[in-house]
């Protein structure tokens, strides 16, 4: 996963973790340790914050999702 995008994306669409967290009724702690890598991702957790922060181009979901690089 490529947390650093991942984080550009969220603020890009005007959210902190912690208030992203809270639109997606799901703890801080939880998406953090999702965000940094210690928890992962279900599809679900990406459908839904794609949706929320209104990405919709799978090729940088991809790069996000799908990377390797844990930055």
């Amino acid at each position: 996963m490529n947390k650093q995008l991942l984080v550009e994306q969220i603020q890009r669409a005007g959210y902190s973790q912690r208030s992203l967290a809270k639109e997606l009724k799901m703890s801080k702690n939880t998406l953090n340790s999702k965000v940094n890598g210690h928890v992962p991702f279900t599809t679900l957790d990406i459908q839904r914050i794609c949706n929320k922060i209104g990405l919709s181009n799978r090729r940088i979901m991809a790069e996000i999702f799908l990377s390797d690089k844990t930055q």
